[in-house]
């Protein structure tokens, strides 16, 4: 079986099996193997469709089933809730940044349907996920009528932030220049542009159960750009977790894209990888509009206070978290921009709803 599944090869034949043994819990038998070898949050067979070059997939309705894990793959549906992770370990950003990077970061900030659920609470460690190396992805070149991106695009503001109660944003957009930079709970008004306190923000709407998570906020989440890397770290700073939801994220290692990744005190994610981002836009670009766009739900990352969502919460979705904050990141944004700006949207037929 290892023999076959080691090349990642979906001409690699496995023999047919109809069961497993009653430590799976009768789950069906092809998705525990692609749980094993492929997405560890996988729920049910309805998140699967085979290839199709499969004889023995799960829907042919033969009496064996393959169960090969490369002869299917992932879909996302609407109707299944977003799973939620915990890792046991945590990614940290890199302790020095060299010299002529520092100096350059210097000289800017002086002159300006249900996620699953992960938790984070240790250090990190690579063999804890099934995971995909950026390093390891296929090397993809952009046609000739897309324009090449510039790797590191220098950005004065290299995202902006969001502040929302329930499904209400409570004050200003927020361009973010520093790195690191603190959200927290607290009222400091010194308009510190390393800083964003929650508490500042006021709402004459603020029911009770908002104003008691706004408490236990408190030192909040450190967020780190590595700008000459472009990754981005959220490390918990709070006694409470916050949740993630990072599409990016959960690509790199083989989530569920709407996962929400729970991050307790003191553990750190890396929660955005900007090579990984540039190599899913080089190979959606050769597959048309529809493809590239999608890639804009991946620039976006909402990351909530205290109180969770997804499969494990009552709350479903962000929206129903008391306090939650959204980022935009500019260089991804921009990138993608630039290459929808040279392609053609396909036609869309005129009805009441467009």
């Amino acid at each position: 079986m290892l023999s076959r599944l080691t090349p990642h090869q979906q001409q690699s034949l496995c023999h047919p099996s109809s069961t497993l043994s009653n430590v799976f819990f009768q789950a069906l038998p092809h998705v525990i193997y692609c749980r094993v070898y492929r997405w560890p949050d996988l729920q049910s067979h309805h998140e699967l469709k085979a290839i199709d070059t499969c004889r023995y997939c799960y829907d042919s309705g033969q009496k064996e089933i393959c169960i090969n894990p490369y002869h299917y793959r992932r879909i996302e549906s609407d109707g299944v809730l977003p799973p939620v992770l915990v890792p046991r370990y945590s990614e940290l950003p890199p302790a020095t940044i060299p010299p002529g990077i520092r100096r350059m970061q210097a000289m800017e900030a002086s002159g300006s349907s249900m996620p699953q659920n992960i938790e984070i609470a240790g250090l990190f460690n690579h063999s804890q996920f099934n995971h995909m190396q950026v390093d390891d992805m296929d090397t993809y070149n952009f046609s000739p009528s897309v324009p090449t991106v510039a790797v590191s695009p220098i950005f004065k503001h290299w995202a902006t932030i969001s502040y929302y109660e329930m499904n209400t944003r409570v004050g200003e957009q927020i361009r973010v220049t520093s790195s690191p930079i603190f959200i927290d709970g607290y009222t400091d008004p010194t308009n510190n542009p390393q800083k964003i306190s929650l508490g500042l923000f006021s709402n004459v709407n603020r029911n009770p159960p908002i104003e008691n998570t706004r408490r236990l906020i408190g030192k909040g989440v450190k967020l780190t750009y590595v700008r000459h890397q472009g990754t981005l770290f959220a490390e918990c700073e709070s006694d409470s977790a916050i949740f993630v939801q990072s599409r990016n994220c959960n690509f790199i290692h083989g989530f569920h894209p709407t996962t929400v990744v729970k991050i307790a005190n003191k553990c750190s994610l890396k929660i955005f990888d900007e090579q990984c981002f540039r190599r899913l836009l080089a190979d959606c670009s050769t597959r048309g509009f529809d493809a590239s766009y999608e890639l804009t739900k991946m620039t976006i990352i909402r990351m909530s206070f205290v109180k969770g969502w997804g499969a494990e919460y009552q709350r479903k979705d962000v929206t129903s978290t008391p306090c939650w904050i959204e980022i935009h990141l500019h260089a991804p944004l921009t990138w993608l921009d630039q290459v929808l700006k040279h392609m053609t949207p396909p036609p869309r037929p005129i009805s009441s709803i467009s």
